[in-house]
């Protein structure tokens, strides 16, 4: 299965509804409507299952859907080496356009680079 087909599986539209109230500079149509918690959970195991697949996800630049920035930056989030992580954030941080996907944000490998 598709990564954008499972994204729309994980679609809740009253919360695209409510989404779409908050973030008034996003096009409603690049709004798929998927709970953080719940995009961040499948982010993880997506991850941990299919890393070649998250790994070519995160080089298909730029993404249709808020969700799928989102998605890109949780799969950042489980990189381990520091300047993979880096390197990741740097190609996906032009792309990022709302306070959202900003928000949502924080890589655990950060915490030891605080230069």
């Amino acid at each position: 299965m598709d990564i954008l087909e499972k994204l729309f599986e994980l679609q809740d539209l009253k919360y695209k509804d409510f989404n779409q109230k908050l973030i008034l500079n996003i096009d409603k149509d690049k709004i798929i409507g998927i709970k953080v918690p719940v995009l961040r959970k499948f982010a993880k195991d997506f991850y941990k299952n299919n890393l070649e697949k998250a790994n070519s996800f995160m080089n298909e630049l730029p993404h249709f859907y808020m969700e799928e920035n989102n998605l890109h930056l949780f799969f950042i989030e489980n990189i381990k080496d520091f300047k993979t992580c880096m390197e990741y954030t740097q190609k996906i941080l032009p792309y990022i356009d709302n306070w959202q996907s900003c928000d949502i944000f924080l890589p655990k490998i950060f915490k030891n680079h605080k230069s």
